[in-house]
């Protein structure tokens, strides 16, 4: 297998900030997609099958169970997911970020483990917006559980990148994966297997774009000119780099207005759009660019998804795009690398089936997110946790790219550089470090998303 860039592969990168399955950054290389096995025989000859998929239930199911027993069923389901995830020989731990999910994964732990017993791991920044710190040590006092943590600094970043972008195989943008590395490096040092939240925000729609598209709809309604008008307002809209400032979701909120709702969420989602891809590639790549559609496999998984309801669509695409090829891809590349073992309690298959065959309106409720699993927690978590803003696992890169990560930046992006290369237009590329630097713009997506790219293409082909 040669080293070749696949054209369509970077397409996709771009629009996604990871290279989606099946395909991949290499030219004559695929991946397996999620819930997909292969097999291979004597004859040489490869197939691939589905041997999983989603459940989304009937409607009549779906409207006939009482929240209160919905709320139980969460509640026994999710105990039994975390007990079949504490069979080991070695001692185990629990990513606790402070957040719903963590933390109902830590509750359900110690109804089976003794507090003292049990080791809690967190990473906090310095930088107030990103920092979830506070609310780990208030959940690990709470419970009383040994609990560890670490600050992750400009220093320290730019000390670990170098090993975090040699262990991907891939570009990928999720800027997470370096706390995500340097929570797994040091819980290693005291545990083999930790328990994670992941998967609770695609099954209880805890992402801020399920709200997001309730608003969309409202927004669509709006007579043309009060849109236009809109639109002037956001474009003049101070820019703050804070973690998921106003500013930073309005620009983002209305780059997706134009696409479908399937599309639209992965534009929330991802850093560059269509247009701008045209934009920043050169030469073949941009020929390319013209030629493919970044979205292509979403319409593909569209016409698979076992349902016709919206909602049900887009919790589809969340759990077979995003948490496959990111989430999880993230978190089994960062513990890997260090010999850790992660395990998902959320995704359980019981859990997943239940709570996939449940009327959404019980997971969005009107604009509050995970209302179902915040019920079902009530009485088991403290209420500033249940009701407490989402934050995510975010990284301050806006405040670090203008900062100690600038030099990286400017390496990894200098013109001359990018010339000589042939993918990336220099001058489109210096237009988005400029408006960043000067504080015109927030372009941490597309900045760092490039960055990857230029960090894998300096590890494995240059």
């Amino acid at each position: 297998i040669g080293r070749e860039i696949d054209p369509d592969a970077l397409v996709k990168y771009l629009a996604y900030e990871y290279v989606p399955s099946p395909h991949s950054i290499f030219q004559g290389i695929r991946k397996l997609p999620p819930g997909y096995l292969l097999t291979y025989s004597d004859e040489g000859k490869v197939s691939a099958r589905s041997f999983r998929d989603l459940d989304f239930g009937t409607g009549r199911d779906r409207e006939a169970i009482r929240v209160e027993e919905a709320e139980e069923q969460i509640r026994a389901l999710l105990s039994r997911a975390v007990e079949r995830r504490l069979v080991s020989d070695v001692p185990l731990g629990v990513f606790l970020s402070g957040g719903i999910d963590s933390s109902a994964v830590l509750a359900m732990m110690l109804r089976l483990c003794d507090p003292k017993q049990v080791k809690t791991f967190s990473i906090g920044f310095r930088e107030g917006s990103f920092d979830e710190s506070g609310y780990s040590r208030r959940m690990a006092r709470h419970f009383g559980t040994d609990h560890h943590e670490e600050i992750l600094g400009p220093e320290r970043m730019i000390e670990i990148f170098p090993e975090v972008a040699g262990f991907l195989d891939e570009p990928f943008a999720d800027a997470s994966i370096i706390p995500t590395y340097l929570l797994s490096k040091f819980t290693r040092r005291t545990v083999t297997v930790s328990l994670g939240g992941d998967g609770g925000d695609e099954l209880f729609a805890g992402y801020p774009t399920f709200p997001a598209h309730r608003l969309a709809r409202w927004y669509e309604r709006l007579p043309s000119v009060l849109r236009r008008l809109a639109g002037g307002v956001v474009d003049r809209l101070p820019v703050s780099m804070e973690n998921i400032s106003f500013d930073f979701k309005a620009r983002q909120f209305l780059k997706g207005i134009p696409y479908p709702p399937e599309i639209r969420n992965q534009v929330w989602l991802g850093a560059f759009s269509p247009p701008e891809i045209d934009r920043i590639l050169t030469g073949d790549f941009r020929q390319a660019a013209s030629e493919t559609d970044p979205y292509g496999d979403i319409c593909g998984y569209l016409n698979a998804i076992p349902s016709d309801d919206l909602w049900d669509r887009i919790v589809y695409l969340y759990m077979k795009c995003y948490l496959a090829d990111d989430i999880l891809t993230k978190v089994d590349r960062a513990s890997m690398a260090v010999s850790l073992e992660v395990r998902t309690p959320f995704l359980d298959p019981d859990l997943v089936d239940f709570v996939n065959a449940l009327p959404f309106g019980m997971k969005l409720m009107g604009f509050t997110t995970k209302y179902i699993l915040k019920r079902a927690l009530e009485g088991i978590l403290p209420r500033e946790i249940l009701h407490r803003g989402k934050k995510g696992f975010g990284m301050p890169v806006a405040w670090w790219l203008q900062g100690d990560l600038k030099r990286l930046m400017l390496d990894l992006l200098n013109p001359d550089r990018l010339s000589k290369e042939g993918v990336f237009r220099p001058d489109q590329v210096n237009q988005l470090v400029e408006e960043h630097l000067t504080g015109k713009r927030d372009n941490r997506k597309y900045l760092w998303t490039l960055m990857m790219f230029q960090f894998w293409r300096q590890n494995y082909l240059d």
